[in-house]
């Protein structure tokens, strides 16, 4: 063995050890971080419009409620069905850009006048079934990222997020 004259490699410890280590389980972790802050932006988001800029009623406001529930309902099944035979990476990719641009429809169409009560439903029941699809991916997807002694610590971290 040759002396190159540098201490020999260390593995890493302190704040960098466990789950901080691997690459692709810190780009899941981070794009779901950035997609829950959507999520509840969204959640915020939506009666806010509804309720500030429509002058919605309490039967429109329970209706946007209803309409953004339904979708765990009608397509959690299918969901769950597609997760196990595609790949979950390209589902939640897919399913996080097209919610971006869904809610992206809303302050354009505000901004040029054209937001109505509909608009909100339609894109309150299009994101649900959008997060359901995210949703089951990211839980059939994040076990095969980590050890499976590691899995509950990767859902307590994404719940301590989902919290804040």
């Amino acid at each position: 063995m040759q002396d190159t004259g540098r201490p020999p490699a260390q593995p890493l410890s302190g704040r960098f050890s466990g789950l901080w280590r691997p690459p692709d389980f810190m780009k899941l972790w981070t794009g779901q971080t950035i997609s829950t802050l959507g999520s509840h932006i969204t959640g915020s988001g939506l009666p806010l419009a509804a309720l500030l800029v429509l002058s919605a009623s309490p039967a429109q406001m329970s209706a946007l409620a209803a309409v953004d529930s339904f979708p765990v309902l009608l397509v959690g099944l299918v969901a769950g069905v597609w997760a196990d035979r595609l790949r979950r990476r390209p589902i939640m990719i897919v399913a996080d850009l097209l919610r971006a641009l869904l809610l992206l429809t809303i302050p354009v169409a505000a901004f040029f006048g054209r937001l109505d009560i509909a608009q909100l439903y339609l894109v309150a029941a299009l994101a649900g079934v959008l997060t359901v699809f995210f949703d089951v991916a990211y839980q059939a997807y994040l076990p095969t990222l980590v050890e499976r002694a590691n899995v509950s610590e990767c859902d307590g971290r994404q719940r301590q997020a989902d919290a804040q």
